[in-house]
Order: structure tokens, then C-alpha cells, then sequence
């Protein structure tokens, strides 16, 4: 969807507006043939109904768009706009071309992310500083490092009582070796091998 014109200083050129929102371009495209330039956004939508240029009514799709001439972003870049947090506060006018940048820093975004300087330093929207609460935070911080701590617990004795059994079957296996080696005295080097490896051990 385009801009609102109405955001806009002074007269906008009707070649700038979008024939589809009645809005000043926003992301401009271009029809192939009749040159008719719509948001991209509006386009596409209406692409999904039907495959004609809505001016004209000529055939068009969607892969057929390209890019608005340069004179006509330039155009589009110089335009005057007032920021998209006016009504928070924001006197700002400024290039439309400047504006998402300007978005980003703006004091007045209510969204824009801010710490809390009461104590927990939690970053935030601006607009849920006023609802926040550092003692509910902080509980809900230290109530997810205890489930962490308990689930870290939980795995370790896991994996302890796994090596538990490991070992109690390695003494098995050595205890029936040896006992296989009695019966068949020429086991005695294999019997000597198993000696070694425990002294190691």
C-alpha cells in the first residue's frame, strides 16, 4: 500500500501516485508496455485476482514488472513526508528516502527498543516500559535458571548411572574371560592383556 498523501508538503505529482491505493508509490513497479507504475504491494494483490493492468486493462502478470525509471525515484526520494510517529509525538519532516532510517532511531517509535533503567536493564518496546515490572522479571529470570540448573542435574545422574552400568558390564565381560580363560589355559595371554589394562586403569 502507498503512502497517504496527506503526510506529504505540498503537491504530489499524479505520476507518483499509485492508480490501485490512490497513495503516493511505495516500492514502485512498472508495467512492460503502457509504463503504468504501481506499489508492489497493490500489484501483487491484485495480480492474485487477475492478470491485466488495472489502467488500462491490457495483459500483464506478475513476472512482467520491472523496475520504475530512475527520474521517477528520484522524484519519489526527494518528496517531503512527516514521520510514521506523528501522532506519538514526532515533528520530524523529512525526504522519503531518509525515512525508514530515520524510523529506526526515532524517540517517538512506540516500538522502538529501550532499557530498563530501574533496575533490570531489560530491553523492551517502548511502548510495554510503562507495564513493566523488575520484580516479576527477575523472578521470571531466576525461575528459568533453576528449571536450566534442575535439568542440568537430571542429565548428569543420567548419564552417571549409564556409566555405572558400563562399568559394571566391563567386570562381567573380564570376570567370564577369566573364567573361559580357566577352562583353557591357552587364553593366558589374553588373561595377561586384560591384568594390564586394569593396572592402566
Amino acid at each position: 500500500m502507498g503512502y497517504d498523501v496527506t503526510r506529504f508538503q505540498g503537491e504530489v505529482d499524479e505520476d507518483l501516485l499509485c492508480p490501485i491505493c490512490s497513495g503516493v508509490l511505495e516500492e514502485p513497479v512498472q508495467a512492460p508496455h503502457c509504463e503504468h507504475a504501481f506499489c508492489n504491494a497493490c500489484i501483487t494483490q491484485w495480480f492474485a485476482q487477475q492478470q491485466i493492468c488495472p489502467v488500462d486493462r491490457t495483459v500483464v502478470t506478475l513476472a512482467h514488472l520491472r523496475p520504475v525509471p530512475r527520474i521517477m525515484r528520484n522524484m519519489l526520494s526527494k518528496l517531503q513526508i512527516s514521520c510514521d510517529n506523528a501522532s506519538f509525538g514526532c515533528t520530524a519532516t523529512l525526504r522519503l528516502d531518509q525515512l525508514q532510517s530515520h524510523l529506526k532511531d526515532c524517540e517517538h517509535n512506540p516500538k522502538r527498543p529501550v532499557n530498563c533503567e530501574e533496575g533490570c536493564g531489560l530491553e523492551m518496546p517502548k511502548d510495554e516500559l510503562p507495564n513493566h515490572n523488575c520484580i516479576k522479571h527477575l523472578r521470571s529470570v531466576v525461575q528459568q535458571q533453576q528449571t536450566k540448573v534442575s535439568d542440568l542435574e537430571k542429565t548428569v545422574a543420567e548419564h552417571k548411572h549409564q556409566l555405572g552400568e558400563q562399568k559394571r558390564d566391563i567386570q562381567l565381560l573380564k570376570a567370564y574371560m577369566r573364567a573361559i580363560r580357566s577352562a583353557n589355559p591357552n587364553l593366558q595371554n589374553l588373561e595377561e592383556s586384560i591384568e594390564y589394562n586394569e593396572i592402566l586403569e
